[in-house]
């Protein structure tokens, strides 16, 4: 295992980590459902700002950067108080490895380097916190000694409940005079309408990507969906539709110019797994204007969201681009087309196997 050693953040490295750690703090709440999407940068802000009001120089914190060879590869903040209280014991707020340095195994590495940080300023235990959409860090802690002690569960009451029907609405109208619930029903219905829609415009590019029939309603019923969620004010729902809406422009129009705002919107608005689908067909817009650096980025972004949110086939066809811009700059794309083919056959994702084949040929 490759050593990481840990020194104290610049105000440089302090600066961009609050960013950051706010933007993936604020997305992680968001995924679990703890917090709506709308003002959560700016809570998430808040919140850190709260556990650390003087800064970098909080007294009781940690904030350590962790370098191989000098070159900083990682960023941990550790409390040396639990937020809890429990003696003894100190608290992992956060660790991450920079993009650039991941799959090399340094997470394990930067967290036993943590530890001993810990462990040198009294701290006898380290707790941490670990989302349920994030399996990989999960075993990670869990392979380096961790022990569950606590375990929240939650179910999505909204994607298993049956179908809203307005009878109750319509009859609390009609029977008992009261008109309250006319306008909610009338809310529901709408966004009932708008999936109903973007799901059949989803089935319709499928049509157009595989030949089998017609997709001509398409982008009318994008349209439709953008404003049925729009009126029903579903701001994840039409992140989603207009993310879709960019999609069709980029894919079946071939016309980036025209699919990049959509995308831009639906990038701000989305949830996570609607922000990956934006930022990587604003990465391949990027890499077919030949900005190579700028589609990284959007690619890499993309592929971060997409592992947290256990989505491995998604990671396999950002792989095929990153492949193809890891070549375009004198980089050794080996790594990843391992990694590309390994995805893609555990998921029978046969097309985006072919894909990776024909990256790895043109690359070679």
């Amino acid at each position: 295992m490759t050593e990481v050693t840990v020194r104290p953040m610049t105000p440089t490295e302090y600066d961009r980590w609050q960013h950051d750690l706010a933007t993936d703090y604020a997305g992680d709440q968001v995924a679990a459902g703890n917090w709506p999407a709308e003002g959560s940068y700016e809570r998430a802000r808040a919140e850190n700002a709260a556990r650390l009001p003087q800064g970098a120089d909080t007294d009781g914190m940690l904030l350590l950067t962790g370098t191989v060879d000098g070159e900083p590869v990682g960023r941990l903040w550790i409390g040396l108080t639990h937020p809890r209280g429990v003696p003894d014991c100190a608290f992992l707020y956060d660790i991450e490895v920079a993009g650039e340095h991941r799959g090399r195994g340094l997470g394990r590495a930067l967290l036993a380097a943590g530890e001993a940080a810990a462990r040198e300023r009294g701290a006898a235990a380290l707790e941490l916190n670990v989302f349920g959409a994030n399996p990989a860090a999960a075993d990670l802690y869990r392979t380096s000694g961790y022990q569950i002690t606590t375990q929240q569960m939650r179910k999505d009451l909204r994607r298993t409940a049956p179908r809203f029907a307005p009878s109750h609405a319509y009859h609390r109208a009609a029977f008992a005079g009261d008109p309250a619930e006319l306008a909610g029903a009338d809310r529901r219905l709408s966004v009932q309408q708008a999936e109903i829609c973007l799901s059949r415009a989803k089935l319709a590019h499928a049509r157009f990507l595989t030949g089998t029939g017609d997709h001509q309603d398409e982008l009318p019923l994008l349209d439709r969906a953008v404003t049925l969620f729009r009126q029903a004010g579903d701001v994840t729902g039409e992140a989603e539709a207009l993310c879709w809406t960019g999609i069709f422009h980029q894919v079946v129009r071939q016309d980036d110019a025209e699919a990049v705002p959509f995308f831009r919107r639906a990038a701000e608005r989305g949830d996570p797994l609607t922000r990956s689908f934006a930022l990587r067909h604003l990465g391949v817009a990027e890499h077919r204007a030949g900005n190579l650096t700028a589609a990284r980025e959007l690619l890499e972004e993309s592929t971060a969201l997409r592992r947290e949110h256990d989505f491995p086939v998604g990671v396999a066809a950002n792989l095929v681009g990153l492949i193809y811009i890891a070549a375009a700059e004198g980089r050794d794309p080996a790594d990843m087309i391992t990694e590309a083919r390994a995805l893609a056959s555990a998921a029978g994702a046969t097309t985006v196997l072919a894909e990776i084949e024909e990256a790895a040929q043109a690359t070679s």
